[in-house]
């Protein structure tokens, strides 16, 4: 039990011996918490030596729902490209007319004329359908590069999120560890009579609490671990931490998989603008047929061919009115190219600074991680001795605990800045 007029030093003595002997007396008359280990894990997420980015990265495009859209855009341009090839516009017509008196005068006039009618291309017209259909399948190429680019900047956010939750775990139970021990050296020297009963409860709250916190970092790792699997359809992860070498780019490039596409949808919408005013212009028209008519009774059949081209004229106001929406899509998405190029822009200037910036954190916060773990073992060798007080070793424990957090953090901070880098400026991994 605790007794105040145990010299330390002596207490100390008896505790040391007490401890290696592995003997433990009872702490007080109220019997304090059991200690174990600590709280339950969730099972995580096993790991695959030979799993990189790389070789997720076409798992994750079949799971993503953009994929759906895969199929449908290339689809659209062969269809249009199909259009274009031929030689007439839209759908032949079947067209047939009758003439006959008989509910009238009933003078035995008789008249049939059936044909075939074909819409037929204007001048120059079949080049600019083919150029919107060469439009929407440089779309399509474009648009499976974005799609590329797109799931491989989730991946590396899902993988950014793996490691931070990985190392925050890491540390929480490290950090455990740390409590358990200050917690059992706590308790030895209140049963040899160096330590009172509210050093235990302070080092066992202590311990409690880094508990709790060892608990948040697990959940947030499986959190993690779920995002990972929503995204992949995997139940495995990589084991090794991602790495990339840095992007020597020090600007947008212009076949930047977001502004290429931009690009195209432009070429779409210019080739959009001419089939609008293709359509307000009308077609031209062929119709062939035959015909075969009589004025009366006494009159024979007088069968002929006939032959019929219409040709439409449309005023230039028809024409401009006509394209008027599809020239407002051409400058919305002209807009949208400038947005995206000056939002990338901003972001990698962004970038740029805060790889500075951590760079220059980094030797600061190394340092500051050594004295702080010689603190540490300082703080913990002095209170077995009896030079600290308990206060003051939870206060240095907290401070290592930090440093340590920080400095990881930065290391890792700037590799994820480093893969952020090549994702904006459109590296793959």
């Amino acid at each position: 039990m605790y007794c105040p007029l145990l010299p330390q030093k002596l207490a100390l003595g008896v505790c040391l011996a007490l401890g290696m002997a592995g003997i433990h007396l009872p702490a007080s008359a109220a019997e304090p918490l059991a200690i174990t280990d600590h709280a339950e894990l969730h099972e995580p997420l096993p790991r695959n030596q030979q799993m990189t980015l790389v070789s997720v990265l076409e798992q994750a495009i079949r799971e993503a729902p953009e994929t759906q859209l895969q199929e449908s855009t290339g689809q659209q341009a062969q269809t249009i490209q199909a259009l274009a090839r031929r030689w007439i516009v839209g759908a032949p017509s079947w067209q047939t007319s009758m003439i006959d008196d008989r509910l009238q005068t009933d003078q035995g006039l008789r008249e049939l004329e059936t044909g075939i009618a074909f819409n037929l291309w204007r001048p120059g017209e079949r080049r600019d359908a083919l150029a919107l259909g060469d439009a929407y399948a440089e779309r399509s190429a474009h648009w499976q590069r974005w799609l590329h680019w797109l799931i491989a900047g989730r991946l590396r956010s899902a993988v950014a999120e793996l490691e931070r939750a990985d190392l925050a775990l890491t540390t929480s139970q490290q950090v455990v560890q740390d409590a358990q021990h200050l917690l059992d050296t706590t308790r030895r020297m209140q049963q040899a009579g160096a330590a009172s009963e509210l050093d235990v409860m302070q080092a066992e709250s202590l311990w409690l609490q880094r508990n709790r916190e060892l608990m948040d970092a697990d959940a947030a790792r499986v959190d993690a671990e779920r995002e990972w699997q929503v995204l992949t359809g995997l139940s495995l992860r990589p084991a090794e931490l991602h790495r990339e070498t840095l992007s020597t780019l020090e600007t947008i490039p212009d076949n930047h998989p977001l502004l290429a596409l931009r690009q195209s949808e432009l070429v779409v919408s210019d080739a959009a603008v001419l089939e609008a005013e293709r359509e307000a212009r009308g077609s031209p028209s062929l119709s062939v047929g035959l015909r075969r008519e009589r004025g009366d009774w006494r009159q024979p059949y007088i069968n002929s061919a006939a032959v019929t081209v219409s040709i439409p004229f449309a005023t230039r106001a028809v024409v401009n009115a006509a394209g008027s929406q599809a020239r407002m899509a051409r400058s919305t998405s002209e807009v949208a190219r400038l947005q995206d190029l000056r939002e990338l822009t901003a972001r990698l200037h962004e970038v740029k600074h805060e790889l500075s910036t951590v760079a220059d954190a980094l030797p600061l916060a190394a340092r500051e991680h050594e004295l702080s773990q010689r603190q540490q073992q300082m703080a913990q060798t002095a209170f077995e001795t009896g030079e600290l007080e308990l206060p003051q070793v939870i206060l240095i424990l907290q401070r290592a605990r930090e440093s340590a957090l920080a400095y990881q953090q930065l290391l890792l901070r700037q590799q994820h800045l480093e893969a952020e880098y090549n994702q904006i400026v459109g590296v793959l991994p």
